[in-house]
């Protein structure tokens, strides 16, 4: 009986093109025909960022596997399925729950700890790509090398020495009469009723939206509240980040890494009429409720793997920070020495980094982050910074009618959650259209090597097995890594306890995609 497929394919927009899609299933289907499977489904999803799983395709996908309608689901690579570790094993592990196997064509069959390190390495190199890239962005304000659209200025040729922005002085007056009016009492509404009556273009074209004046006074963004107008520019305001489950993107300051110029021939409001119209804003902001703040209940990683040996029964906790048998807490054991957390993890990884280091993953690793860096040297920013700047007038056209209906009478609290979500998502649009021209003159050159970026990956894998997004995941699999985690009193081993880590490491080492068989290590003193 054929071995029944689905091929799933995925593409942000970001790295990638539209023709992507057909070229990954393409790649799988010839995969499929050349083992003789038979591909019975295809699910693919375009310009959907892959950093949650509430993506139409993907769902489409999920439902087949729990249907058990596949045996098999085919991906060109692993950051197809998701480009967030926590997502990218909880969909292998539903897979695996169905008895359906993960195979990248590009990165060979997929288990527990290809999906963690393979997930982990496209962090690590996305996280790189954001440090340098915000490096370049500060480096760059000290040399006068501004990466800012804003309105009221011109851009300089790149072999121009000095400051790359200049003032045009036709616009320059827009923003004027825009903060005079505003000074004056007029609504961002009024203001941009006005300058669309007068014919004057908007700073993209086409019509003025109250949203590009008014913008978002906390982040420095509109043209109200835009620094660079009396002569201060900065960067790297915000950080980004992402609802784990919905996948949208949240801008929060970020003062510490915040860097500031001053350029006094940049400077278009005089400072008396910027600080009258912050005070009118100020006055005029209407408050926003604090963010509700998700809980989680954290499983400790290694339960029901320590063990007494003494006794045999169970270490347990004994309080929010450490360990003891269960049995000498009850004083039926003689065993009463406890350990405290951290020390534990701290000792146990400690040997399980050793294990981790094997050239195999090693391969796997190098080979993801090799992918990585292809897609930084194909990035175009020219067409990125145009898909920018269109999603930017959708979502500014959004937030409009929202303002427009406000002020035709209908209540605030009813868009006040589609309203912060618009302006959440204008926040990161506009971040990325600065970071783009920055990103643009990074090569792949200028990030580490793989070897420094493997070794940030097993020395954080405490960290990541510790994750509360991965806790679950990672303790199902290290309990086929590790039988038991033995403990025992000896005033001569560290803190007082022995621990004895007893493994089975064909799991960890164990060639699917090479065939290879390894020595079983039977037990790790620690």
């Amino acid at each position: 009986m054929k071995k029944r497929v689905a091929i799933y394919a995925r593409y942000s927009a970001d790295l990638q093109k539209a023709t992507s899609i057909t070229d990954q299933v393409a790649m799988a289907q010839k995969y499929c025909d050349e083992q003789g499977y038979e591909v019975v489904e295809v699910f693919s999803d375009e310009e959907v960022t892959g950093r949650h799983l509430r993506r139409p395709g993907f769902q489409k996908l999920k439902k087949a596997v729990e249907e058990r309608r596949i045996d098999l689901v085919v991906v060109e690579m692993l950051d197809r399925l998701s480009r967030r570790t926590a997502d990218a094993l909880h969909s292998w592990e539903l897979l695996q729950f169905s008895g359906v196997d993960l195979f990248s064509i590009k990165e060979g069959q997929q288990d527990f700890l290809t999906v963690l390190l393979r997930g982990y390495g496209a962090q690590a190199f996305s996280e790189s790509i954001g440090f340098h890239t915000r490096r370049g962005m500060q480096g760059a304000l000290g040399r006068g090398r501004l990466h800012t659209s804003a309105y009221g200025y011109r851009v300089l040729s790149e072999k121009t020495e000095g400051l790359s922005r200049e003032v045009d002085a036709e616009q320059a007056l827009i923003v004027l009469r825009i903060y005079e009016e505003a000074a004056e009492g007029k609504s961002a509404l009024q203001i941009a009723r006005g300058l669309n009556a007068d014919g004057i273009k908007a700073p993209r074209g086409g019509t003025w939206d109250a949203s590009t004046i008014r913008g978002n006074r906390k982040r420095g963004e509109g043209i109200l509240h835009n620094r660079l107008y009396i002569g201060e520019a900065q960067v790297c305001r915000t950080t980004q980040s992402y609802h784990p489950e919905t996948g949208a993107r949240r801008g929060d300051l970020s003062p510490n890494e915040t860097v500031s110029a001053n350029f006094p021939e940049l400077q278009i409001v005089p400072d008396k009429l910027w600080a009258a119209v912050q005070a009118k804003q100020k006055a005029d902001q209407v408050g926003k409720s604090e963010n509700p703040v998700r809980s989680r209940r954290r499983k400790h990683l290694f339960s029901g793997l320590l063990v007494c040996g003494c006794c045999g029964a169970h270490y347990v906790k004994m309080s929010t920070t450490s360990f003891a048998c269960n049995e000498g807490r009850k004083k039926v054991c003689k065993n009463r020495k406890s350990i405290s957390q951290r020390r534990l993890e701290r000792r146990v990884f400690g040997r399980l980094r050793d294990a981790f280091r094997s050239p195999e993953l090693f391969a796997a690793f190098e080979d993801a982050l090799r992918e990585e860096r292809q897609k930084l040297a194909s990035f175009d920013p020219a067409t990125e910074i145009a898909r920018v700047e269109a999603q930017i007038r959708k979502e500014e056209a959004k937030q409009e009618s929202i303002f427009r209906a406000i002020e035709e009478g209908a209540p605030y609290a009813a868009f006040r959650a589609r309203s912060e979500a618009i302006d959440a998502e204008l926040s990161a649009l506009r971040a990325r259209l600065e970071e783009v021209g920055s990103r643009g003159q990074m090569t792949a050159r200028d990030l580490p090597d793989t070897a420094t970026l493997f070794a940030r990956a097993v020395d954080a894998m405490e960290t990541l097995l510790g994750d509360p997004d991965l806790v679950h995941q990672a303790h199902t699999y290290l309990r086929s890594l590790i039988t038991r985690i033995v403990l025992v009193p000896d005033p001569e081993a560290e803190h007082g306890v022995s621990i004895k880590l007893e493994t089975d490491f064909a799991a960890l080492l164990g060639g699917a995609k090479t065939g290879k068989t390894h020595t079983l290590v039977s037990s790790l003193i620690c």
